[in-house]
């Protein structure tokens, strides 16, 4: 599976643009990745500074210009607004495969946005990009995201865990 996500494929929805992360959203992404609420059940380091936080925004472009990964924007059409992230990565050939990840701003969960973003990324993934699966990983108490993905179909996966994060649990959509 080759991809190619140049020119960057912005993504529109009834309310969302999803669009390619840029120096320009540091401060918005250094509020999501430092919230309590987001980071509840995401194990990961966060940002001590906006210096870290441009550092992350550089790391995610390389690996959209070297086509190793695809991480969008979630942007509110009303106010443009960053709302959350979410992203396609972890390529697999063999299986047509990527991890699908997301985080939503606490102001704007449960109001369908993630649901949104999810249908328009899992069409592109599956559409555009030709893949046959796609997984999340989820902590297990999570149970905001168990139901987003239980919405989608993904399906529950017992026995596949998610090496170094003993906590989380997998759901897979199969095309």
């Amino acid at each position: 599976m080759d991809f190619n996500f140049t020119p960057f494929p912005v993504l529109e929805t009834e309310r969302l643009t999803l669009r390619a992360l840029n120096l320009d959203d540091a401060k918005a992404i250094f509020g999501l990745r430092t919230n309590k609420e987001v980071n509840e059940f995401i194990d990961r380091k966060t940002p001590n500074n906006l210096s870290e936080t441009r550092a992350f925004i550089d790391r995610i472009s390389s690996l959209t210009i070297n086509n190793k990964g695809i991480f969008w924007v979630i942007e509110s059409k009303s106010n443009h607004q960053l709302i959350g992230t979410i992203g396609l990565r972890n390529f697999e050939d063999e299986e047509e495969y990527a991890e699908i990840g997301y985080e939503l701003d606490p102001i704007y969960q449960q109001k369908g946005f993630m649901s949104e973003a999810f249908e328009a990324i899992l069409e592109f993934g599956f559409q555009e990009m030709e893949l046959k699966t796609i997984e999340a990983f989820t902590h297990k108490n999570n149970s905001d995201s168990i139901s987003l993905l239980k919405k989608q179909d993904f399906v529950f996966q017992p026995d596949i865990k998610d090496e170094g994060f003993e906590n989380n649990i997998s759901y897979r959509l199969i095309q």
